[in-house]
């Protein structure tokens, strides 16, 4: 087995409450890596298209990577990969803590969860020995007390606990797995699909050692990262000191704040909002994963007012954008407790902020009015309504029930023109870059392979904050109103992150790009034994993404999935310095695809693209697949 590598997988079939341990294949590891890209084979290989997300057949995969464990910083994390309830959409989703270390030092590279229990258990992993254990007197806790029950069950307060709240119970379709009880592992809903599994924790133990195939050439390449990150004004500076909501009055200066559901670009409370605030206001201390030196982190306390109580790991930036700018919310408090309430219920935090502020705008314009809220005043700035939707998403209660499905099905449910103001992409609603500032990351959140995202990559630090990578061909200005010489970086960007998200790092080691491609293949050669360069890392992002795109295509996503919404496309930014600026997709599609080797019309791998990236099964599914879908086109 190479370096790196615990060497097995953990089989867990709840239909029959049976574990087993596999072995996965060298060929395997060489070729997907771990972490992301090799769960993403795993859900290819076992999960039809015909798969309800929520039925037995679907399959929730925990997944570390060689990295994880070791002493690189960042190195503390995992991700969850499943068929998204939410969207259809394959959706890997990505956690930082202890649980990821503790999982490989148990002695599991992974876990593949199939079937689904009649009754709650979770699954106790010991140094190599598991146990399928009664849940059913903790079904109906929320995460922090189901954290706090197993470890006196157990009578080991070191355990670390990944576990689902009321939201994954309800089937939320937003729902988070949550471990070490405030880092979440939440985008498409991963949460509901363990709920409908009856799965409601998964505990680690673990004492066993990390070995690298090399170890003079691990340690010299891991002091080399550290130095790097440490360096770096973003990793090294600004996301110590304030968090990543540092950045806050940055994208607000360039536009690109999404501000009352994606109407502008800029937000007057931006400040209010921001980690410099949160610094001067609440911050107690800092706090970083397992081996991470950047700490950006926020532990908060709020001692006094209407929020009083709020303490424990404070809102990121994507959380403050949801609960902030976008419900036009400049309490800063409020949306800690937000933050905080999402995390005890089990919920995507972006996603729960985004769906209130669609409901925000139309209550704004009366598509919708108290009757439908059952009283709440719904309207953009009023916290404490907007606080107060969120346990009544996550028990599906009253208004609630209908905003726990996601914008798509509310559209549905409510109709009166709601579709204008949705703003999602596959489903997935989009986190905060507003796009009309920066044509990249419009690009991007239209082909993410999971649905609107902005973190594969996050373009608009590029484009917006001037940082670039000299490895992936960048050029030295750019313009982010402009959409031209946009794909010939972002392809290599998305295949970098992809990489980066399967050895398992953090990618706030690449946003300002402090880590370039050829860093972090010397570290995987020198774990693995494999070898890595710059180009070989990238290809097999390549390959990642591809097969990720596979799995949406044989689930019948084309070119007319990769949209974007109507405000976006057709309505000029009202203000700022993106104003009058539209996103104009299609030609910037074409480019994409061609640059991909895609079908143009479908948007689909084409079959000698699979086949030049070792994926010659997959391209005989999408030609099988290619008639029908080709038909319903028509």
């Amino acid at each position: 087995m190479p370096g790196g590598y615990a060497g097995k997988l953990l089989r867990v079939d709840l239909d029959r409450l049976e574990t087993r341990d596999e072995k996965p294949d060298e060929a395997l590891l060489r070729d997907f890596i771990g972490g992301e890209g090799l769960a993403a084979r795993y859900l290819y290989d076992e999960v039809p298209p015909e798969a309800d997300a929520l039925g037995p057949d679907n399959r929730l995969i925990f997944m570390t990577g060689p990295v994880t464990g070791s002493l690189a910083p960042t190195s503390g994390r995992h991700c969850v990969t499943t068929k998204s309830p939410l969207t259809g959409c394959q959706t890997t989703a990505h956690a930082g803590g202890y649980w990821g270390t503790m999982l490989k030092l148990a002695g599991y590279d992974g876990i593949v969860v199939q079937g689904a229990s009649e009754k709650p258990v979770y699954l106790f992993i010991d140094d190599g020995e598991t146990q399928l254990l009664d849940a059913d007197s903790l079904w109906g806790h929320d995460v922090f007390q189901t954290d706090a029950l197993i470890k006196e069950e157990l009578n080991d307060p070191k355990v670390s606990v990944t576990a689902i709240g009321p939201a994954g119970e309800n089937l939320v379709r937003y729902a988070s797995v949550q471990n070490d009880r405030q880092r979440a592992a939440a985008r498409g809903g991963p949460g509901a699909v363990m709920g409908s599994k009856k799965l409601k924790a998964v505990v680690v133990r673990g004492t066993q050692s990390f070995e690298a195939a090399s170890p003079a050439a691990y340690f010299a390449s891991m002091n080399e990262l550290i130095k790097l990150c440490d360096d770096h004004v973003l990793s090294g500076n600004l996301f110590p000191a304030y968090g990543i909501t540092g950045v806050m009055d940055l994208m607000n200066e360039h536009g690109v704040l999404p501000t009352r559901n994606y109407s502008q670009g800029t937000f007057e409370h931006a400040r209010d909002i921001s980690g410099q605030k949160m610094a001067e206001t609440m911050l107690t201390r800092t706090r970083g994963c397992y081996c991470c030196t950047i700490h950006c982190t926020r532990l908060i306390n709020i001692p006094l007012g209407p929020y009083h109580g709020t303490h424990g790991k404070g809102p990121d930036y994507d959380t403050a954008v949801a609960f902030g700018s976008q419900c036009g919310n400049g309490n800063l408090e409020a949306i800690a407790r937000a933050n905080l309430w999402c995390d005890q219920y089990g919920l995507d935090t972006v996603t729960t902020g985004e769906t209130i502020a669609w409901a925000m705008e139309l209550y704004e314009r009366g598509v919708i009015d108290r009757n439908d809220t059952r009283g709440l005043d719904l309207k953009f700035g009023n916290h404490e309504a907007m606080v107060a939707m969120i346990p009544k998403i996550a028990t599906r209660m009253e208004f609630g029930a209908v905003l726990a499905d996601g914008i798509t099905e509310a559209v549905r449910q409510i109709g009166k023109g709601s579709e204008s103001a949705a703003m999602e992409v596959k489903g997935l609603d989009l986190p905060g870059i507003e796009v009309r500032g920066s044509k990249a990351m419009a690009l991007g959140y239209a082909v993410d392979n999971r649905g609107g995202d902005n973190l594969r990559p996050f373009a608009a630090a590029t484009e917006c904050l001037g940082f670039r990578s000299k490895e992936l061909g960048m050029p030295d200005r750019f313009d982010p109103l402009s959409e031209a010489d946009k794909v010939s970086w972002l392809v290599p960007a998305q295949n970098y992150a992809v990489a980066v998200n399967s050895l398992v790092c953090c990618l706030f080691t690449i946003i300002g790009y402090s880590v370039e491609p050829g860093h972090y293949a010397r570290h995987l050669s020198a774990i693995t034994g494999f070898d890595y360069d710059a180009a070989r890392l990238l290809e097999t992002g390549e390959r990642i993404w591809n097969l990720q795109r596979a799995f949406n295509a044989r689930q019948g996503f084309t070119r007319r999935d990769d949209r974007l919404p109507h405000r976006l496309t057709g309505e000029p930014a009202p203000s700022g310095p993106a104003k009058g600026s539209v996103v104009h997709l299609e030609p910037m599609l074409d480019e994409y695809y061609a640059a991909r080797g895609w079908d143009l019309r479908l948007g689909w791998p084409t079959a000698e693209k699979l086949r030049s990236l070792g994926l010659s099964d997959v391209a005989g599914d999408l030609e099988k697949a290619r008639g029908p879908v080709e038909s319903a086109m028509a």
